[in-house]
């Protein structure tokens, strides 16, 4: 994405901050972005299958900075980029993802931040996914992708596979697994368990377990959340949960660290600006589990043609 249209961002973040702002010149920098984005992702569709059908694309970006600060540590933050561009004509068998680490992580639960606010000294992801395989409850996704900071390159595989144990109005569970061969040989891998309990048109549950593995980390990470989300309406929604993140290392497995936790989210401008209030309390091993408090704020942007 070219480097003028993050100007957006942080002019975004300064008007709601004194409440003088010009709505229309906002409103013409999101559609250049949207536009952008829109013609990108056309033009690929176009390369790979010739035709003079037009289909609506799905494409977005997100943009979203994060600052938190904690009594035990030091205020944390981070600037967070992503986008998913959707090839219509194609989508059967090519997808295009691109992550910053902490998006790619899927077991990510914002108890840290990276300190970096510059887009170009973080790592991504951008992966291919190419053979898609749905047969009843079973999915299988299968592509190239990269991992790259700067100019250092990772290449790897990456494979996806998804089964649904349950599919009902109430229940929903999902097994999933992600494992990635490098071409150095390093591996990542990861298992989950997810669990959906919808109690009424608004109000649902979401129990998560993971287990992930690194290659060239020297623990496994094994996490597991529980959630009550409730929609008030589609512009804001109360997330209120506990998570724990346990390490295995050297057969020994211990407590990383807990946390209860309180979300809320609320759209600030039209459908594509929104703010997060996040406070917790945490048990960290590094503070031989002493009690600590947290409070994050998330501001988003979302590009995406309407």
């Amino acid at each position: 994405m070219p480097i003028r249209y993050l100007s957006l961002y942080f002019s975004t973040l300064l008007s709601f901050a004194y409440a003088e702002f010009n709505s229309t010149a906002l409103d013409s920098y999101h559609e250049d972005v949207c536009n952008w984005l829109m013609e990108t992702s056309n033009d690929i569709d176009n390369y790979f299958i010739e035709s003079n059908e037009t289909l609506q694309s799905k494409t977005y970006a997100e943009v979203r900075f994060s600052s938190a600060v904690e009594t035990s540590r030091a205020s944390e933050h981070a600037l967070r980029l992503r986008l998913r561009l959707n090839l219509p004509k194609v989508q059967k068998k090519l997808k295009v993802f691109f992550d910053d680490e902490d998006s790619d992580d899927l077991s990510y639960d914002g108890t840290s931040l990276n300190n970096n606010y510059k887009l170009n000294e973080q790592s991504y992801f951008l992966r291919i996914e190419y053979l898609n395989y749905i047969k009843k409850k079973l999915s299988f996704t299968a592509g190239p992708g990269i991992r790259f900071r700067n100019s250092t390159l990772h290449p790897y595989l990456n494979f996806k596979t998804k089964y649904r144990l349950e599919e009902g109005e109430i229940y929903e569970s999902l097994l999933f697994n992600r494992f990635r061969l490098y071409i150095n040989g390093d591996i990542e891998n990861i298992v989950g368990f997810d669990r959906f309990q919808h109690l009424d048109e608004q109000f649902f549950t979401l129990f998560h377990n993971s287990l992930s593995y690194k290659s060239w980390e020297e623990y496994k990470e094994f996490f597991h959340s529980f959630s009550l989300i409730y929609y008030v309406n589609r512009d804001q929604k109360f997330v209120i949960g506990s998570s724990i993140t346990n390490r295995l290392e050297n057969e020994e497995l211990r407590v990383d660290h807990v946390q209860f936790y309180v979300l809320y989210r609320q759209q600030i401008y039209k459908d594509w600006v929104y703010l997060e209030l996040n406070p917790s309390l945490l048990r960290r091993e590094e503070n031989d589990y002493d009690m600590s408090a947290r409070f994050m704020v998330n501001v988003g942007v979302r590009f995406k043609k309407n």
